[in-house]
């Protein structure tokens, strides 16, 4: 299923391991502390409970961390404006590739 993974944090270093970490689990970054993907119940629970850690070992009191589930289709009906490289059916896990 497709989530939307956010963050607000104010340490560069905690910032950038959790973004790491969220690609590693196959996210795709939609912008700067925003990704987005299709991703297992398990490695989804595998990952909150990392980053959820990391947020209160070494976050600000004011520092968030926001996941949200969204369904395939309002993937779809996302709309993006400005220049973005987002291919919708890989960002929900529909794209079929086919080799020859």
């Amino acid at each position: 299923m497709p989530h939307l993974i956010c963050y607000d944090i104010t340490s560069d270093s905690l910032r950038t391991k959790m973004g790491r970490k969220i690609l590693e689990h196959g996210l795709d970054r939609i912008n700067k502390s925003v990704y987005l993907g299709s991703i297992t119940e398990s490695s989804l629970t595998q990952l909150e409970a990392l980053l959820s850690g990391l947020l209160q070992q070494k976050g600000e009191p004011h520092d968030s961390l926001i996941i949200i589930p969204v369904t395939a289709q309002q993937v779809q009906d996302m709309r993006v404006y400005g220049e973005n490289g987002l291919d919708k059916d890989e960002l929900t896990g529909d794209k079929s590739t086919l080799i020859v």
